[in-house]
């Protein structure tokens, strides 16, 4: 039988789940406007003189926070079924 612990698990790894993905898809909303409002800012190289744009900078952090938030989500929730695990076996 499953104990209100087992339950309450789906829930907060789906609402974890969910707010992650809505910040992810802002953060690339935001890249997106900034892209095409702010062409001359994010055209502009980072360093007098450098190729890289500030564009390709803040893509690289994008992909950089994406696997830092993937990362992230999956230790949690292999934290929490471990726990789960654990107290299930002590019972």
């Amino acid at each position: 039988m499953a104990s209100q612990r087992d339950k309450s698990l789906p829930r907060s790894r789906n609402r974890l789940c969910w707010v992650l993905v809505t910040a992810l898809i802002g953060l690339v909303l935001l890249f997106d406007l900034l892209s095409v409002y702010a062409r001359a800012f994010m055209g502009a190289p980072v360093v007098q003189g450098s190729v890289i744009s500030i564009g390709m900078a803040v893509a690289l952090l994008i992909i950089l926070v994406i696997l830092a938030v993937a990362l992230y989500y999956v230790l949690s929730v292999n934290a929490a079924e471990l726990e789960m695990q654990e107290a299930r076996d002590n019972d």
